[in-house]
């Protein structure tokens, strides 16, 4: 009986061990299809975004027509049109904290595409919680800091 046991108990640690190693770490859409849509919605979007003339001069942050300051992303329009259009220094201008991530964004979007039409490559881990939470306290320590007279070159132009 304790000899069953011991297999029974040994079977299960090999089961959960095979599992853990079919098992994907969490990653952005780990199925194909999905990894298909996803990179098509980042390029869709950075399409729509770099064809139409953002140069309209209307305020669309809603906090911004309340209060007359900056959000984080006022200007993040702006400045990914100007940084897909390769107008680097303006999309910096517009605004820092999104002119930086658009690059990322595209990076991504690329390595989504590739997975979801080849089935192949690398996938793209989800980020920790420790990331979120360090993104979380640059955007606000940006969006503070914009706001500042002192600082008035973050904001957006």
């Amino acid at each position: 009986m304790a000899e069953a046991t011991k297999q029974t108990s040994a079977l299960s640690s090999d089961e959960s061990r095979s599992d853990d190693l079919g098992k994907s770490p969490e990653v952005l859409f780990a199925n194909r299809r999905d990894a298909l849509i996803g990179g098509a919605v980042i390029f869709g979007g950075a399409a729509l975004i770099g064809a139409v003339d953002t140069s309209g001069g209307r305020i669309l942050c809603p906090f911004r027509l309340v209060t007359g300051l900056d959000c984080p992303f006022c200007g993040g329009t702006r400045a990914t049109h100007s940084f897909l259009n390769a107008h680097i220094g303006p999309a910096f201008d517009h605004n820092v904290l999104v002119a930086v991530f658009v690059p990322v964004a595209l990076l991504i979007g690329v390595l989504l595409l590739w997975r979801g039409i080849t089935g192949r490559g690398w996938r793209v881990p989800m980020p920790s919680r420790n990331v979120w939470i360090a993104l979380g306290f640059i955007t606000v320590a940006f969006w503070v800091l914009r706001n500042i007279p002192a600082f008035s070159w973050l904001g957006s132009s």
